[in-house]
């Protein structure tokens, strides 16, 4: 299977100011799709292709093809979950927000990873100097401008060998640029095994329960929840309190910092939560050499919770906050994929 991996790119101003330049290409690539699509999609009543897509933007950006490629693909792939979602949700949108910075997408083609160094290649349409002095005095001046192959140097801080390695993505995350890769695992085979069952439940005191026919074991969540709910009062607070300042001013603009260290922090606290949770589990069900996992399925638990007298719905506003605040989506998504790597298989029941 597929995992992601990380390494943070070390700062140095000219790299920064590269990647950084990038981004806003990127985000240039992303807004005229986005635009594009969709005033074709209100004159033609129909979506434009991902080929199409792809046509129209060759050789226009200060990207490399396969970057730009790689950045059609992500709003066709969105696209497509956003119809699937509409199905059941009439609220999800269309992407249709302006960006200002996107992640760098990498397809191997745009990059050439050795055991020091991964560089990463661009295109330069621009004139220098010294040919737009000179450019009326040849034939054909108001041609397009020649391609200028570029490209920027990062070190390779990965602690294994990216040769295998197809797609990549340069994130802006924590203050600091981060090389994210995707790399192929190889999962174990319990196929010696005992076909041998476990339950597991998650919930919101109990982050997550699993249970096999002689053994049990039960996790507590309160810790993350009570995370949750101090970032919680403590954001209300500081909006409540930037509220009554001037926008821009001093003060309003040290108040938004420690709301951004805020939430930062609790992500990574979080964050850090389960990992040791679902690590805790997954050491369990491999201890008890358990070959399947049957988890509950509790997406949505939060929808259709406000109080109405006509369905006798009794939840009030605190308890509607702890439902939306329950992290189980992730908490699922970090069980599942470590259970799979051990070779155990994963399915979702409805409780």
């Amino acid at each position: 299977m597929f995992v992601t991996h990380s390494f943070q790119i070390p700062y140095d101003r000219n790299l920064y100011k590269e990647l950084r330049t990038m981004q806003r290409e990127a985000a240039s690539v992303w807004n005229d799709i986005v635009r594009e699509a969709t005033s074709y999609y209100v004159a033609c009543k129909k979506w434009v292709s991902k080929t199409e897509i792809q046509a129209i933007r060759k050789q226009t950006y200060n990207l490399h093809s396969q970057t730009v490629q790689a950045i059609a693909d992500k709003y066709a792939a969105n696209r497509e979950t956003i119809r699937q979602l509409r199905k059941t949700d009439k609220k999800a949108n269309y992407p249709w927000r302006r960006k200002y910075y996107y992640c760098i997408p990498l397809k191997k083609a745009s990059m050439d990873i050795s055991t020091d160094t991964i560089t990463i290649k661009k295109v330069d349409y621009r004139f220098s100097l010294s040919e737009l002095l000179t450019k009326k005095k040849k034939k054909n001046w108001n041609e397009k401008a020649p391609k200028q192959p570029t490209s920027v140097v990062i070190p390779n801080r990965s602690e294994e060998h990216l040769d295998a390695c197809n797609y990549a993505e340069i994130v802006w995350r924590n203050g600091a640029y981060w090389f994210c890769y995707a790399v192929q695992v190889p999962e174990q085979d319990l196929s010696a095994y005992e076909k041998k069952v476990a339950g597991g439940d998650l919930g919101e005191i109990h982050a997550v329960t699993v249970a096999t026919e002689d053994r049990a074991l039960v996790l507590s969540g309160r810790a993350m929840r009570s995370i949750s709910q101090f970032r919680a009062k403590a954001l209300a607070d500081l909006s409540k309190k930037m509220s009554r300042c001037k926008k821009g001013s001093r003060q309003w603009k040290k108040y938004k910092d420690a709301r951004n260290r805020l939430r930062q922090t609790s992500k990574n606290q979080l964050e850090a939560l389960e990992h040791k949770t679902t690590k805790d589990i997954v050491a369990f069900l491999e201890a008890e050499k358990v070959t399947h996992l049957v988890i509950g399925n509790v997406s949505g638990i939060e929808k259709g919770t406000k109080k109405n007298e006509q369905k006798k719905r009794k939840q009030n506003k605190v308890r509607r906050q702890q439902l939306s605040l329950w992290n189980q989506g992730k908490i699922k998504q970090k069980l599942t994929y470590k259970a799979k790597l051990k070779g155990i298989h994963v399915t979702e029941t409805e409780e």
